[in-house]
């Protein structure tokens, strides 16, 4: 999902991430410019471009499943996909062509087309452009959303405790990133709450796919002694859940539900981009783009869910699943914060 290069300037961006959020809510309507509304009228139309398969059970898929929501509720009167673009000149080339097709908002789902779309963004002031960038890059008529996979994995953690004996947690990520240490020590944290003596390790796999490589880093976290399981990209999930099958620990699914792929996935978290995109949506409809509301659509606010495996749910502890149970409520409810913390 992310290229070197864009990677490289994306850490010390992304590493920001909360305090540029507060900044962000703070300026309030600050950030409101004019857009245009469909000229007759009808519902705006989505276009969202994708580096890899939107098929793909995780990242991909939960915006494919997030646009055709909002087309079945009516909230768009029509959307357009287009995957396996590679950033730079082709993505450049898909952006502009559905900007001058009147597709608006213009969604960039990945991290690593946020030159791409502030080149195109110039080109169409009154077309809203999007990126799935976590960067609180939000100017003028480009938005920036965030994934507060935190706030979900925190709760994924008391379940794993809970489903678990002993052992430690193991987190993964494609590379060693802010969101993704965020995501473990936020699963780390949750998982104190049931055994205070749990401790963990997170490991970079060095990319984003690779299910094998993956697979192999899981085993050598199980054989330290890792009972639980939390990726953060599609091949380092992949690679934990083969792992925590081979070694009866348990795993956590990955922006979906991923409970059908093997009896270890114990949880997961599911991305509701409808949510996000949404909110694009009505203020393209309004007339009105404020990219500081969809940086980041939190778990209380509908952005995500936590979704325990049916063979799981008998065998989670009645003390840990009454945790669970009363910390969800409280974050749906506004009373709790899950802390940000990206510290290695």
């Amino acid at each position: 999902m992310i290229s070197a290069a864009r990677r490289r300037a994306g850490l010390v961006r992304v590493a920001a991430i909360s305090a540029v959020f507060m900044a962000a809510v703070a300026c309030g309507d600050a950030g409101k410019k004019e857009t245009a509304a469909p000229a007759d009228g009808s519902k705006p139309k989505i276009a969202i471009v994708y580096s890899a398969q939107f098929k793909d059970g995780s990242w991909g898929e939960a915006a494919l499943t997030g646009v055709q929501k909002l087309k079945s509720e009516g909230a768009i009167s029509d959307y357009a996909t287009q995957e396996n673009v590679p950033p730079g000149a082709a993505a450049v080339r898909a952006l502009r062509d559905y900007a001058s097709r009147g597709y608006n908002p213009v969604i960039a789902h990945s991290f690593n087309y946020g030159d791409d779309v502030k080149k195109v963004a110039k080109e169409f002031p009154k077309t809203l452009f999007a990126y799935g960038g976590g960067f609180g890059d939000v100017k003028g008529n480009v938005a920036d959303y965030a994934q507060p996979y935190y706030q979900a994995t925190y709760l994924e953690g008391i379940l794993a405790a809970g489903a678990t004996t002993g052992g430690k947690v193991a987190g993964a990520g494609g590379f060693d990133i802010p969101v993704c240490r965020a995501m473990y020590n936020a699963f780390l944290a949750g998982a104190k709450l049931v055994r205070p003596s749990t401790t963990g390790s997170f490991v970079a796999v060095g990319d984003w796919y690779d299910v094998q490589k993956a697979k192999e880093a899981a085993l050598s976290q199980a054989d330290a002694g890792a009972t639980m399981f939390v990726g953060c990209g599609q091949g380092p999930t992949f690679g934990q859940i083969e792992a925590a099958k081979e070694r009866k620990a348990v795993a956590s699914g990955y922006v979906g539900d991923m409970s059908k792929l093997a009896d270890s996935v114990l949880v997961s978290f599911q991305w509701n981009l409808d949510k996000t995109f949404g909110l694009m949506a009505a203020d393209v409809e309004a007339g009105k783009v404020n990219p500081t509301r969809y940086f980041q659509v939190d778990m209380k606010d509908g952005g995500m869910d936590v979704v325990i495996s049916p063979n799981w749910k008998s065998k989670i502890s009645p003390s840990a699943m009454s945790q669970y149970e009363q910390k969800l409520a409280a974050i749906k409810n506004g009373t709790l914060t899950v802390p940000y913390n990206d510290k290695k």
